[in-house]
């Protein structure tokens, strides 16, 4: 037989040899790794031929026939095979070329798949069966059991780790995102976990399910000992596949399993995190293996996706709570730690009056799914705004180079280190030329003092060009470059180094075309020529109500600007990094190319990081004979980040999926506009998209009042928004990046019933 299938006629041969049974009909299973075949005698009695993978050890039968006795003799009520002895009186038979046979009793009923949904007691009579099965193996021993098998969920992070395979994008960044969860919540108390021989396989097409409720259990081929808990896990995953409230149906197997054996807490508290393990493994491996000669190993798979994505905004703090409850314990744990309003009382007493709060009621935000943001109380919410973790929150691939550097060395660029030079390298790759010259710092404000600084350096000059309503960062020098800042609460006004030209806004400002604002441009530059040392501009306007300037504004604005001696700064802190789909950079939309490039925000998904990008013949005036030395910028650790960052860019196909979403938002947004006499504007690019909400369209007259009442309303939904514009009436959405189709609808819907 080798390593070929064995055919229907060798198995009936070995059935009769083998067991002594002539076998009237013989029908091969679908099967995995093992070979079964459904066997009827003469008299109509069926068994259930299965003939082990090449490789398998007598041992790791004998622990299955003996755990299948075992069950049967401790919970008769429960189906289960059990092995039937040879003509010799063997319960396990050489079938040739090193694989071994076994004959089981056949067990008949409807399997868990075929019930759709399943009702609250049958997911109770599940917890219950897998705990009765899991009582009457707590005390097994059995070499047999101890083995290495992919299907054990202590060796998942292992098993799943490597998620290349996964061809969807979304799905594999979210799968990563499980396997980390598993890392960080799991396997550091691994050890401490309950430990004994369990089943390992109680999936929906291996229970069976009469009355009501759940009779029996078969495939005793995953056996394996590991923690006790994981059996339960696996048994929840698949209570939980198919349901609407996936969360509810759970709890059940939970509270059925905890009436036959009682949880132990740290089981609890591993629970949720180890049944996402498990559809990660299942999807690596079915995504690894399946093809058309092996379907068997894709069975359940578009059950599996769909409950990933479910699995994705609910919140781990919420699971245990919900599992908790099951077992009639105290519902609430302390994932937050302090209370919100001590938090926020301690907040007011000890840090800066100024430092403000989204929201009313201001959210405690204690953990991060990709888009999704969970708060103290384990409530869910689309984050549509946070476009600081660009790639995601804790997004796997950024999370373990940030951990894998800071174990190894952080210092600073003193030293030589490949990460800031590899950095570089790929940073200009996705600039054209001339901007290959780069310098880290830590933050976009710091990125903007440099190039401003660096500006001046080479023109030797000391006034800067910008734009109303324009904001570029919180030091001294971003707050005189920033009108949205010095023209607001607080400010001084502009200082007599900045020269300000009016927002180019196609829709409410003064002109409609670009040319027009451009000649406000030159107005401006010709009145005092020999002093100007740069323009500074986002390429979209972010605080400045998320404007797209009209075609030919940059073009002709940065002619005449350079046609001074000034030169251009792009500020990409917020549209930079894909976040406009098409491009890399805001920039490229408007077919120019500026001196220097100013980046932070999205480009260390949350770390510390930001960076100047300029020309040589810059670099070269900027290199003075004054040593430049960041303490910070450039560690090692930082540029892992931000190379994790591009990585998670290319890898999860973030500029496609920017494209793709941003153009059916806004096409939603604008299909809404439509019906929605309070929305006057719809704008934007990819993932970087306004609403501007007005009291009348005619007037255009902005209506942040209503914009608040949005925020407020769509937050109490779950919802994440904010607002920005001179009239604080713009609705800026700016997701993480992987944000989603079922996403946009989501939002969509929510807006379109206020």
């Amino acid at each position: 037989m080798g390593d070929t299938r064995i055919s229907t006629e060798e198995a009936k041969s070995l059935v009769s040899r083998g067991f002594g049974v002539e076998a009237a009909s013989l029908v091969r299973l679908d099967s995995y790794e093992d070979e079964n075949f459904l066997v009827t005698d003469g008299h109509g009695k069926r068994f259930v031929l299965k003939v082990a993978r090449q490789g398998t050890r007598s041992g790791e039968l004998e622990a299955q026939n003996v755990a299948m006795e075992r069950v049967a003799t401790h919970s008769p009520d429960i189906a289960a095979p059990r092995p039937v002895a040879s003509s010799r009186g063997e319960m396990i038979v050489d079938a040739g070329d090193g694989r071994l046979a076994r004959l089981l009793s056949f067990i008949d009923g409807e399997f868990l798949v075929d019930v759709r949904p399943h009702p609250p007691r049958m997911l109770r009579s599940l917890g219950r069966m897998v705990a009765k099965i899991d009582r009457a193996l707590l005390d097994l021993r059995h070499e047999g059991a101890h083995r290495t098998i992919r299907w054990d969920l202590a060796h998942a992070h292992e098993v799943a780790r490597d998620t290349d395979p996964i061809v969807e994008p979304r799905l594999r960044a979210d799968v990563d995102y499980l396997v980390l969860r598993f890392e960080e919540d799991v396997v550091p108390v691994l050890s401490g976990l309950r430990h004994s021989v369990v089943h390992n396989d109680a999936n929906d097409h291996n229970v069976l399910v009469s009355r009501g409720g759940c009779s029996g259990l078969i495939d005793f081929g995953d056996l394996v000992h590991t923690a006790t808990v994981f059996d339960l896990a696996i048994a929840v995953e698949n209570g939980m596949l198919g349901e609407e409230e996936p969360l509810v149906a759970g709890a059940e197997v939970v509270a059925g399993y905890h009436e036959g054996l009682p949880l132990e807490e740290q089981e609890l508290e591993v629970l949720f995190p180890s049944l996402c393990a498990r559809l990660a493994v299942s999807v690596v491996i079915a995504s690894r293996e399946a093809s058309p000669e092996n379907p068997y190993v894709g069975v359940s798979q578009r059950a599996v996706r769909a409950l990933i994505s479910k699995l994705m905004r609910i919140s781990p703090d919420r699971a245990l709570r919900a599992f908790r409850g099951a077992t009639g314990r105290a519902a609430s744990v302390g994932a937050g730690g302090r209370s919100s309003a001590s938090t926020l009382e301690l907040r007011k007493r000890l840090l800066g009056r100024n430092l403000g709060l989204s929201y009313a009621s201001p959210l405690k935000i204690v953990r991060g799914a990709m888009q999704y943001l969970f708060d103290d109380s384990g409530r869910a919410y689309l984050d549509c705004v946070n476009n600081v973790c660009h790639v995601g929150h804790s997004h796997a691939g950024v999370v373990r180079a940030i951990a894998r550097q800071a174990a190894a060395l952080n210092t600073n660029t003193r030293y030589l280190h490949d990460n800031i030079v590899e950095l570089a390298e790929r940073l200009t790759a996705t600039l054209p030329a001339p901007l290959r010259v780069c310098y880290f710092v830590n933050s976009g404000s710091e990125a903007n003092d440099l190039a401003m600084r660096m500006a001046k350096a080479h023109t030797g000059r000391d006034e800067m060009l910008v734009l109303d309503g324009a904001y570029h960062g919180t030091t001294a020098a971003d707050i005189g470059v920033s009108p949205y800042k010095f023209d607001g609460p607080g400010g001084a006004g502009a200082p007599s180094t900045t020269r300000r030209i009016p927002m180019p806004d196609p829709y409410r400002g003064a002109h409609r075309t670009g040319e027009e604002y451009a000649r406000d441009v030159r107005g401006v530059v010709e009145k005092r020529p020999e002093r100007l040392a740069a323009f500074i501009a986002e390429p979209l306007l972010g605080v400045g109500g998320q404007v797209v300037p009209p075609a030919g504004f940059f073009a002709s604005a940065f002619k005449a600007v350079r046609a001074a001696g000034g030169i251009t700064i792009a500020d990409e802190v917020q549209t930079g990094f894909g976040r406009v789909g098409s491009k890399w950079w805001a920039f490229e939309l408007h077919d120019v190319i500026p001196d220097i490039v100013t980046m932070g925000k999205p480009m260390g998904n949350g770390h510390p990081i930001a960076a100047v990008v300029t020309t040589e013949e810059i670099a070269a005036s900027f290199a003075n004979g004054m040593e430049y030395f960041n303490t910070y910028g450039g560690n090692p650790v930082s540029c892992a980040a931000a190379l994790a960052v591009l990585d998670a860019i290319e890898r999860d196909e973030l500029r496609a999926n920017a494209s793709r979403v941003g153009d059916e938002l806004t096409r939603r947004l604008k299909e809404l506009q439509s019906s929605k006499v309070s929305i006057g504007d719809v704008r934007g690019h990819g993932l970087f998209l306004g609403v501007d909400l007005v009291r009348d369209r005619d007037t255009k007259a902005p209506d942040g009042e209503l914009a608040r009442a949005v925020i407020e309303k769509l937050k109490s939904e779950g919802i994440l928004l904010s607002r920005d514009g001179p009239g604080k009436n713009v609705l800026k959405i700016k997701p993480p990046m992987p944000f989603s189709l079922e996403n946009a609808d989501e939002l969509v819907g929510a807006l379109g019933h206020l």
